[in-house]
């Protein structure tokens, strides 16, 4: 099952309420007037398990992580102009010692993000490993973006990356871009319209 955890600044909490059990769980009121349960973490910074996408952007998606039985994404930057958010994450994968980033930019309105590796070799990620990764991401764009049309940008001599990605439903409904005359040369454009899971 893939959650969400977020990390919840002291200066975004205006006040604390009831404890919720001796493991250190309590309610807290934001700043926005929302109200959300929080932990201490083992850094003892409070965070908060949500899927709620008005406190994630409320608090600039700051220290976000989506995690689920062997993988996490998390947050290592973010940025927002009038219509266009990046974001980066950090794919850390249980067991593994290779850390692998990607960034994300998506727009609500248009209802579309563009994705791209970036320190990503997928030869050392088993076909499975790959398919939670992208249901992670999933998720983020589906239930926190709330975007549906996810269109990766792979390099076109990264075809073992592009294999995996065609085996878990992406299509490859736009071809090569920039590819001038030499089709080795350029990208790819791979994509997936997300659904809702009933």
């Amino acid at each position: 099952m893939i959650k969400s955890r977020i990390l919840v600044p002291r200066r975004n909490i205006i006040e604390f309420h009831e404890a919720l059990d001796d493991r250190g769980g309590v309610f807290v009121t934001l700043d926005n007037g929302m109200v959300t349960d929080v932990y201490l973490d083992e850094l003892n910074n409070y965070r908060s398990i949500t899927n709620s996408k008005d406190i994630i952007n409320h608090l600039d998606y700051y220290g976000l992580e989506i995690y689920s039985k062997n993988i996490i994404l998390r947050e290592i930057m973010f940025a927002q102009d009038d219509d266009e958010c990046e974001i980066r994450f950090e794919i850390q994968i249980k067991d593994k010692e290779h850390m692998f980033k990607m960034e994300l930019y998506f727009n609500e309105e248009e209802n579309i993000s563009f994705n791209r590796y970036l320190l990503f070799d997928s030869r050392k990620v088993s076909l499975e490993l790959f398919k939670e990764i992208d249901e992670a991401i999933n998720y983020f764009l589906l239930n926190i973006a709330g975007v549906t049309n996810s269109i990766f940008v792979v390099v076109t001599n990264e075809t073992d990356l592009i294999d995996k990605m065609l085996k878990i439903d992406y299509q490859n409904n736009r071809g090569f871009i920039d590819a001038y005359d030499n089709p080795k040369i350029g990208e790819y454009m791979l994509e997936k319209q997300l659904k809702y899971k009933k």
